[in-house]
């Protein structure tokens, strides 16, 4: 019985661990997609003649972030109702600092107010600086998210060795 109660402390602890490491991970793959979703969205722009919420939806469905999803599904709706972008596609966003969601809001919101060859521009500079995020999120990612998890199992083990 004192096995078993020792091993639910310790998975407690690492999954509180877990759930801590999360946010880096899920900043990783976020940025990640990104990079998938412009360069696919850069090809489609140069070689499809389709309309922007069509290239988007057709994007998106490649990403693996959630995150990035919903952002997608939000700039689609705002498109459908011939509004202008803001701040509302980053609605249920909670992973992003605040220079990244501006800068998310204003390349979302520079879509299709070029031609194909200056967009495909367009695009090229801003897939620099998603790279250059990308970079960053991996290295906190590599830094932090084994740490937390590690973390949560020695407390976990300290716990148990405080009851004992």
């Amino acid at each position: 019985m004192v096995i078993i109660l020792i091993l639910c402390i310790i998975f407690c602890f690492s999954l509180l661990g877990y759930k801590l490491a999360s946010y880096y991970i899920s900043r990783k793959k976020f940025f990640s997609s990104l990079q998938v979703f412009m360069s696919s969205f850069k090809l489609d722009v140069s070689f499809s003649q389709d309309k922007l919420k069509n290239i988007i939806e057709k994007n998106s469905l490649n990403v693996s972030s959630p995150d990035l999803t919903s952002i997608c599904s939000n700039v689609c709706t705002i498109l459908d109702n011939k509004k202008p972008i803001d701040n509302t596609i980053l609605s249920n966003v909670k992973i992003l600092k605040n220079e990244e969601k501006d800068f998310i809001i204003k390349f979302f919101s520079n879509l299709g107010k070029y031609d194909s060859t200056n967009q495909a521009k367009e695009i090229d500079s801003y897939l620099a600086t998603i790279n250059e995020m990308y970079i960053n999120a991996n290295d906190e990612c590599k830094k932090y998210a084994s740490l937390f998890i590690k973390l949560g199992a020695i407390i976990g083990v300290l716990v148990c060795l405080l009851i004992i």
